[in-house]
């Protein structure tokens, strides 16, 4: 079984898996779901499957669609005592004689960010509202309560800012990157938005570049080497990805390699940036007025969810992108990230 791959040793021992955890399929959905192996809505879906021996069988194929590494955590599951307790026929049998080789992977360890300050940094809120010719944006409030919360919880400084102009919001950076400093920086926006970047309240637009700007390793030196995180919530276009009682953010409607023996100590300006928007370009992207956006309150779940973890937040983002573009009917949406990170990017809670 060393020599074989998790995958592998489920496909020979399929049928097997199938009648030994039938008899208890409820009680290992349970369990795969506990470990995280499947998602909430995957087990949601599978609990909805009345047959026992189908509802297996599902599990185990999204086990193996979700490749070896995925596949190595399940059988691992199964040899857990408790499993082992509840599918007695589970014991000595090939499929858990031995743990299968670990997945190896050329690609060097990434380390983390140092996180160690309290507070680790600032994380600003500009959250804007109310518009001189466009709709107001309801629910935008329910994204900054829960992003100010969740960045609290977090150990940042959270500072607020509400109804800025394009102008406005660019001074207000400029001036930032100036004086920011601590382990880690975010920003959030919360706008409508166009495809060229985000709209203050007088509707002028804010390029993402020239949000970034100030806080580049030449322009903020404070800053050279920690992790700068900018999240924003607006459209990006008028494409409509439309779906009953929701509302729209619109106005409408490198990594370096370094060859050789020598050690480079420098780093490029524009390193060390994450950039984590809530929609591709040229689309709408959706908020209830009644809950927030679809985009930031994801956000703010797996971040409460996961950082406890140890998760990073690359990671934690694809979780997002999944979620979100799982949602709606007629509309969808897809969330997307900018990654200049040089390393991981992990904030646990203390």
């Amino acid at each position: 079984m060393n020599k074989k791959g998790s995958i592998d040793v489920i496909v020979k021992n399929k049928v097997f898996l199938i009648q030994t955890l039938s008899g208890e399929a409820n009680f290992i959905l349970q369990h795969v779901h506990q470990a995280e192996i499947i998602t909430t809505r995957d087990y949601e879906n599978l609990s909805d499957i009345y047959e026992r021996e189908k509802k297996v069988i599902h599990l185990i194929d999204k086990v193996m669609r979700r490749g070896e590494e995925t596949c190595r955590r399940f059988l691992e599951l199964l040899r857990q005592d408790n499993i082992l307790e509840t599918f007695p026929d589970l014991k000595g049998h090939a499929v858990i004689a031995s743990p299968a080789m670990p997945h190896t992977s050329p690609v060097q360890e990434v380390c983390e960010y140092k996180i160690e300050k309290i507070p680790r940094g600032k994380c600003v809120i500009i959250n804007n509202v109310d518009f001189q010719t466009m709709a107001e944006r309801k629910g935008s409030d329910k994204d900054k309560e829960y992003l100010a919360k969740v960045f609290r919880w977090l150990r940042f400084e959270v500072v607020e800012h509400r109804n800025k102009t394009a102008a406005e919001m660019s001074k207000l950076l400029e001036d930032l990157g100036k004086t920011v400093d601590g382990d880690c920086f975010v920003c959030c926006i919360l706008s409508h938005g166009e495809k060229e970047g985000v709209c203050g309240t007088d509707g002028a637009v804010v390029s993402v570049n020239k949000i970034r700007e100030p806080f580049t390793g030449i322009n903020c030196q404070r800053l050279v080497d920690k992790p700068k995180l900018f999240i924003i919530q607006a459209c990006r276009g008028k494409k409509n990805q439309q779906r009953v009682h929701v509302q729209m953010d619109g106005p409408e409607d490198s990594e370096m390699e370094v060859d050789g023996e020598e050690f480079d100590s420098t780093i490029p300006s524009d390193t060390d940036f994450l950039i984590a928007r809530s929609t591709t370009d040229d689309h709408y992207s959706y908020r209830e007025p009644e809950k927030g956006s679809w985009f930031i309150q994801s956000l703010c779940q797996n971040l409460e969810q996961h950082c406890p973890k140890g998760a990073d937040i690359q990671t934690i983002l694809l979780s997002v992108n999944n979620e979100v573009s799982s949602r709606g009917f007629n509309s969808k949406q897809m969330p997307i990230h900018e990654v200049a990170l040089r390393k991981k990017l992990v904030l646990r809670p203390v």
